[in-house]
Order: C-alpha cells, then sequence, then structure tokens
C-alpha cells in the first residue's frame, strides 16, 4: 500500500510540473498576445527612458516567458483599453481595477498586486482640509471609475476634478486646480519624487481601503484567464513574485528618497541631541536655574507637539469616519476571528441595527453572515482574491436584493488581516429592469396575438367550407375522404398555435432544463409568421440536428423572437422596389459549442453603432426603445452564453449566440 501512495503521489506531483507545458502546447505559438496599458499609475506601469516599465509589465514578462507567449504592449487609456477588449480588439488590459459594472464583459484575474489610499495635500493646507472637511467647500482631484471616487461623491461640499488615470490626477493637484488628491499611496509616493514635491507637500493619512490592481480579459476568455492565474500562482511559490516587487515597488526611487529622508532625519536628531547634551553639560557648571529654564521650555514645547500630534490623530480619524459613513454602500470590516472593527451607517439599515456592532462577532450580525457562508475561507486559503454575488433576504416583510463584495484586508507587510465587504442596495434597479422586461414581453405578444389571429382564421375557414358543404357532399366519396384528412389536420394546427400562445404568456420563475434549440427557434418562427407574410420577408432556418442546452427555454424564445423582430425592422428600414428580404437562421456544433447565426440583410450598422448596441437606452429607431438587446445580453449571459454583432451598412447584420455544450454546463452548475 505505501509503495501504492508513493507511485500516486509521484504521479501527481508530475501532472502538476507538466500542466504549464501542456497549457503551452495548446496556445498558437505564433499568436502575439496583445496587451492594452496605461502608463500613468507608476510604479506599477509607467514609461522608463522611453521604454514602457513598472511592476506589473515584469510581472506579465515573466508569466509570458515562463509559457513561451509573444506579448505586445500598447499605450492606451484605460478607458479605450476596456473598450477595445469588450470590441475583441485587443486580448487583455493591464493594471485594472474590479468594477461590478463590467463583470458581464470583462473576467479579472488573480490580484497582481495591491496598495492602499491616502489623502495629499499642500503643506500650507494640511490643517485647513483636515479640520473644515466636512463643513467647507474644497475640490479633490481624483482618478475616474476608482473607489476613492465613490467616496467622494458622498461628501456633499466635495466637487472633484477628475482625471484619466492618477499621475493626471497628480498633475491637477500641483497645477492647484484641486486642495487634495485622494489616490493610490506607492503611486503617489513615486510622483512625489519624481516631481520633487516632497518638501511642499505631505501624505495625510493612508486609509484601511485596499487598492487592487488586476489583469483583465475579455469576458468568456476562461482559458486565458486561467493562464494568467497559473503564472501568477507559479510566480508566487517559486520567490520570484517577490524579487520582482523588490526591484520596483521597494527599491523604486520614491521608496529609496524615503529612506533616505528617514536617515537624514535620524542624523539630524542625533546631531542635535549632541549639541544639546553638551550644551546642557556646560550650563550645567554655571547656572542650575538656567538649565531648569531650558528643560521647562522643551518639557512645553514637547507637550505642545504631542497635542498636536493627538489633534492631527483625531483629525485623521475623523476624515476616514465620515468617508465611510457617507457611503450608500454599507462596508463592514473585521479581523480573521470575526471581530468587527467597522460597521458604517448603511450598513446599520442593511443588518437592522441601531448601533455599529464594533467588538462583536460577524457571524452573529444578519443577514451578512448568511452572505458570508461558505465564502470566507476562499479568500482566507489564497483561492481568490474577491467574491462578488447577489442575496437576497426579507425585511419588514419586503424582499430586499443586495450585491455583496467580500475583499482580503492586508497590512503594510502584506499580511492578511482581515475581511472587508461592501454591500449595494440593487433591489429597485432589478425591479426595474424585470418591469421592463415584461414591458418588452407583452409588446412582443400583441404582435404574436396578431399573428396567430390570422394563423387560427384560415384552418377555421377551410373548416367551416367543409362543415357547410357536409349537407350536399357526404354521399361522396372523395368529400368524406377530404373531410377525415382535412379537418383533424387544421385542428391540430389550431391547437398548436393556442399551446403556443399560452406557453409564452405565462408568467414563470426561472427553471433550468435540457431542451432543444431547434424547437425553441421553430416555435418562435411559427409564432411571427403572419408578420413576416406580410412584410414580405422570408424566414429560412437550416438546423439539421438536435441542439440539447441547459438553460430556462421560456427566456431563451423571448430572445428568439427578440431577434426576429429586430431583423424584421432592419429589414423593413432598407425595403425597395428591388429588394427583398431574407432571414437566415443556421445552428451547429462546433468544439465545445453549440453556435446559432441569426443572418439578416437589413439595414445594418456602422462600427459606432455597433459599439453602443448594447447600451441601454441606445437606439436607431424612431420608435425604440433602446432596452430589446440589453435585455437580450442579459438573458443570454444568465443562460451560460454569449452573443456578440457584426454588421456592415446597408448589407447585413449577423447575430451570434454561444451555447456552452450541457455537459460544461453541468460542470459549471456543481462547481
Amino acid at each position: 500500500m505505501r509503495r501504492v501512495f508513493y507511485i500516486c503521489l509521484i504521479v501527481l506531483i508530475l501532472m502538476q510540473f507538466c500542466q504549464p507545458a501542456a497549457y503551452s502546447s495548446m496556445m498558437d505559438l505564433d499568436r502575439v498576445i496583445t496587451v492594452g496599458v496605461d502608463p500613468g499609475i507608476p510604479p506599477f506601469q509607467y514609461v522608463v527612458d522611453g521604454e514602457l516599465g513598472g511592476f506589473n509589465v515584469a510581472l506579465l514578462n515573466s508569466i509570458a516567458d515562463n509559457y513561451d507567449l509573444k506579448i505586445e504592449y500598447i499605450i492606451m487609456n484605460k478607458e479605450i483599453g476596456i473598450e477595445k477588449l469588450i470590441n475583441d480588439e485587443i486580448d487583455m488590459v493591464l493594471g485594472l481595477r474590479y468594477d461590478t459594472k463590467l463583470e458581464n464583459a470583462i473576467e479579472y484575474s488573480d490580484s497582481v498586486v495591491q496598495s492602499f489610499v491616502c489623502m495629499l495635500v499642500k503643506e500650507d493646507k494640511k490643517e485647513l482640509v483636515q479640520t473644515h472637511l466636512s463643513d467647507s467647500y474644497f475640490v479633490a482631484s481624483v482618478e475616474k471609475n476608482s473607489t476613492e471616487l465613490k467616496f467622494l461623491e458622498n461628501l456633499r461640499r466635495v466637487n472633484f476634478n477628475v482625471a484619466f488615470n492618477q499621475e493626471d490626477a497628480f498633475q491637477l493637484l500641483l497645477m492647484e486646480r484641486a486642495d487634495f488628491l485622494i489616490g493610490v499611496r506607492d503611486t503617489i509616493e513615486f510622483l512625489m519624487t519624481k516631481y520633487h514635491t516632497t518638501e511642499e507637500y505631505v501624505i495625510v493619512e493612508s486609509y484601511t481601503t485596499p487598492v487592487e490592481y488586476l489583469i483583465g480579459v475579455k469576458h468568456g476568455n476562461t482559458y486565458l484567464l486561467n493562464l494568467l492565474n497559473q503564472g501568477l500562482s507559479r510566480l508566487k511559490l517559486s520567490g520570484d513574485y517577490e524579487e520582482l516587487y523588490i526591484d520596483w515597488i521597494e527599491n523604486s526611487p520614491a521608496s529609496i528618497s524615503k529612506r533616505m529622508g528617514e536617515i537624514k532625519r535620524i542624523s539630524l536628531t542625533g546631531a542635535v541631541l549632541g549639541i544639546a547634551l553638551t550644551s546642557v553639560i556646560f550650563i550645567w557648571n554655571r547656572s542650575l536655574k538656567r538649565q531648569i529654564k531650558i528643560k521647562t521650555k522643551e518639557l512645553v514645547e514637547t507637550n505642545a507637539e504631542l497635542e498636536s500630534q493627538i489633534i492631527e490623530t483625531k483629525n485623521n480619524a475623523n476624515l476616514k469616519d465620515l468617508i465611510c459613513n457617507s457611503s450608500p454602500r454599507g462596508i463592514v470590516v473585521f479581523d480573521i476571528n470575526g471581530i468587527i472593527s467597522a460597521f458604517n451607517n448603511s450598513a446599520l439599515k442593511i443588518a437592522s441595527l441601531k448601533e455599529a456592532p464594533i467588538g462583536g462577532n460577524i457571524y452573529n450580525i444578519e443577514p451578512i453572515n448568511l452572505m458570508l457562508k461558505g465564502k470566507v475561507d476562499l479568500i482566507f486559503k489564497g483561492n481568490s482574491s474577491y467574491v462578488c454575488k447577489e442575496f437576497r433576504y426579507i425585511q419588514d416583510g419586503h424582499e430586499v436584493i443586495c450585491r455583496y463584495v467580500i475583499y482580503p484586508l492586508y497590512d503594510y507587510n502584506k499580511s492578511l488581516r482581515g475581511i472587508i465587504i461592501t454591500i449595494e442596495d440593487i433591489t429597485e434597479e432589478t425591479i426595474l429592469k424585470e418591469q421592463i422586461l415584461e414591458k418588452e414581453k407583452n409588446d412582443v405578444l400583441t404582435q404574436v396575438i396578431a399573428g396567430i389571429a390570422h394563423e387560427i382564421r384560415n384552418p377555421v375557414t377551410a373548416i367551416k367550407t367543409l362543415v357547410e358543404l357536409l349537407p350536399h357532399k357526404f354521399n361522396n366519396p372523395k368529400f368524406r375522404d377530404d373531410l377525415v384528412k382535412i379537418v383533424p389536420d387544421e385542428l391540430y394546427r389550431v391547437d398548436k398555435l393556442i399551446d403556443n400562445l399560452i406557453d409564452y404568456s405565462k408568467h414563470r420563475s426561472e427553471a433550468t432544463i435540457r431542451f432543444d434549440l431547434k424547437d425553441v427557434i421553430d416555435s418562435s418562427v411559427a409564432m411571427l409568421q403572419h408578420v413576416f407574410d406580410i412584410s414580405n420577408i422570408n424566414v429560412n432556418v437550416n438546423i439539421n440536428e438536435e441542439l440539447i442546452v441547459l438553460g430556462d427555454n421560456n427566456q431563451i424564445k423571448q430572445v428568439m423572437i427578440n431577434l426576429l423582430l429586430n431583423s424584421k425592422e432592419a429589414i423593413i428600414q432598407r425595403q425597395s422596389a428591388n429588394y427583398h428580404g431574407e432571414i437566415d437562421i443556421n445552428g451547429y456544433k462546433i468544439d465545445n459549442e453549440i453556435i446559432v447565426v441569426f443572418l439578416d440583410n437589413g439595414i445594418g450598422m456602422d462600427e459606432n453603432e455597433i459599439g453602443k448596441a448594447f447600451e441601454i437606452f441606445y437606439t436607431t429607431k424612431d420608435k425604440g426603445s433602446g432596452l430589446g438587446l440589453p435585455i437580450t445580453r442579459q438573458i443570454i449571459e444568465r443562460n451560460n452564453a454569449t452573443i456578440s454583432i457584426d454588421s456592415r451598412k446597408n448589407e447585413y447584420t449577423k447575430i451570434t449566440l454561444r451555447f456552452q455544450l450541457k455537459e460544461r454546463v453541468e460542470e459549471g452548475v456543481n462547481a
């Protein structure tokens, strides 16, 4: 048995070491991986002597070397990088922060590097800002779409000057277009050294709020994401990560300057103390009275300095509490034992508490304890850098829907000290989305009912004609044969149409089942056939096999109907005398996916319209709501699928749906 154990252990170790090679073999080694980089966040990523450098760049280069990947860096603004990533123009973006608004478009790697939030202010404005932040008007310089901006938005007397990155925000402060800067401490220290402002400007406070930089890839690019996470894990285990951190962060010009300043201050203090000691010894022999006088003066000055430090510490703590309690999101901080150290006003509302349970145990606080169940261990064990989920609970007899994010909390030594959880009430947002979805469905239902009424009229007319002829032709054998054949067929047709209408109009809760996409597509086309007939549009369904997927068939039917009606509207906008509308629907299996393609020869879209197609309330129709495609994408992603658009103005529009095969979907469900 011992021999069997050792053999198994050796096999597992060999599999672990062979895994990177397997990944590399799966990559197209000739393909260049394009990476968008914003150089405005030193020392993590910046331009050094005309070349791109920084900790994040060095780290990604190390991962690329380990897997024989070819990397091409493209310098661009972060916002542009995100847009190009979503549009499949680049493969990844370096140095992103997690954004819940992009969670359906971008997937994030494990944590690349962390820092903390701090405030930078001019020395002569330090006391003013600290003391009067809550009761005076100030202008803050801050990075766009950052955590710092979200906090500042809730301070009613603080206006902001928003920059695209950290360095631009720093420049705004230097140009005196802001009273203070809220940003990332490591970056601010670097820029203070770069622009020689260490004497004029001072860091007021470092907050416990962590800033986490990640690598973003297109949603669904699981292979590249896994490769990055495995590479990160490998660098941390080998010790290479620590070496890179020392080279680029701890040994950066800012850090060296900071340490030299400390040495200088210590040396100066020593010299002053030596002179003071010599003086004391000298004057002791001359006058005891003078010595007492000097010592008394020193004691008074020391007390004044200590009092000033106490006031400063109190002001910093008040500032931190003010920012924290002004946030519309619930913020809770607790240590590795679950003991609560911070609990803001929004969190009190969520937990239905009147006083912050500081010192209490988070696992005794409902409903937050239910949100944390089974998820905190993932962070403590290092299996996840953050957890983002939705949670529903009943409060005062009403359902409340929350979105919460769980982050690790590190100290300056990068040791895990606890957990931060932020909670956002999205009840109204969710209800609005559901109402919009129901409105879209009702609008479609109106068209469907008109079509089905027309379709029912045809078989009813046929049956009516046969019944009227029955007394006159009953003895005719051919008539009786037609009667026996036609009436049941037409009745079955009517019954099927009614079943489709009832099925579509039912309000159902989400249900995950296996179903055939071909059946759903055929049923959707049948329901809208009258609409296509009166619009002179041909619909061709080219699916010759079962396309079994796992999801909510009622929701997917809504998607198919929405896409068919979109194609109809696009064709109507382009129709002319010599033009005939066509909609082709092709479905097939390839690799581990089921693909369904809608192709129409309608008005089409240009690049700008394609980029905005999934934005809510954006429409090119005269009477469009701008809700159809955003809702469609939401439904598709909820059913473990993706949607993409390819189009050319006045030529065509192609919409591609990609569904995971049922085996892969089941794996995701079980996970």
